[in-house]
């Protein structure tokens, strides 16, 4: 029996943009917590992903726009009891790029991979 997972250097969140203060409401999709005065963004993820942890990602909207570069701080793969996977994943924002660089690396983006499959 094999494991079987994606690996990617893509971070797809699950928002249109990052927030720009912690939400206190249930429910959100993007988790906060503070780790040695540092933010720490999270997600949940359904399926098996490995993110390169301590490594620079690209941080990508679900409206496939390019907002930053971010590094991994911790990922882990969970089985659920239903037999299916999720993917824990904490990061923080290395870098967010202006409006000119969003929109540039973007492009450049979509042009190499024609689109961002669903799921990355």
């Amino acid at each position: 029996m094999g494991y079987t997972f994606e690996f990617t250097w893509v971070l797809r969140l699950p928002v249109e943009e990052l927030p720009k203060e912690p939400s206190q409401s249930p429910g959100e999709q993007l988790l906060w917590r503070r780790t040695h005065g540092n933010i720490i963004l999270g997600f949940t993820r359904e399926g098996g992903r490995m993110y390169p942890v301590g490594m620079p990602v690209l941080i990508v909207t679900n409206r496939e726009e390019t907002i930053g570069i971010g590094r991994i701080q911790r990922c882990e793969i969970h089985a659920l009891p239903n037999g299916k996977q999720t993917t824990v994943v904490e990061f923080s924002i290395t870098r967010k790029f202006h409006e000119e660089e969003r929109r540039i690396v973007s492009g450049v983006f979509k042009e190499m991979y024609g689109y961002l499959p669903e799921g990355l």
